[in-house]
């Protein structure tokens, strides 16, 4: 009885969790065999509006892939660590790719839309 109410109450915390309207992207440097004394950009999806800082200096190419590698929306951020928003009502959903890529080496991260 006890295994069983634990496992009610972690799927009850699953789906609340899948309701919530802020989640964090995941991101980790695509070049591993370099070092780097810059930190890893930040980045956040709520509503279709994904948010990205990134605590670096220059400009950097910002594109997000779907899930066949189709370069599905492309812009391109200051990093400044100011907090920029992106609208990505439009591109459609399923997993998808959040790629950095600047003179600092290549980010990504993927999450679900």
């Amino acid at each position: 009885m006890k295994r069983l109410s634990i496992i009610i109450f972690v799927l009850c915390l699953c789906s609340l969790a899948s309701y919530a309207d802020e989640r964090d992207i995941p991101i980790q440097s695509v070049d591993t065999d370099t070092r780097s004394i810059v930190g890893t950009p930040e980045a956040t999806i709520e509503n279709g509006i994904i948010s990205i800082s990134f605590d670096a200096s220059g400009v950097y190419s910002l594109y997000i892939e779907d899930s066949m590698g189709n370069i599905i929306y492309t812009s391109t951020l200051p990093a400044d660590g100011m907090e920029y928003d992106y609208d990505l009502s439009g591109i459609g959903t399923g997993l998808l790719r959040l790629v950095i890529k600047g003179h600092g080496g290549e980010y990504e991260g993927f999450f679900i839309k």
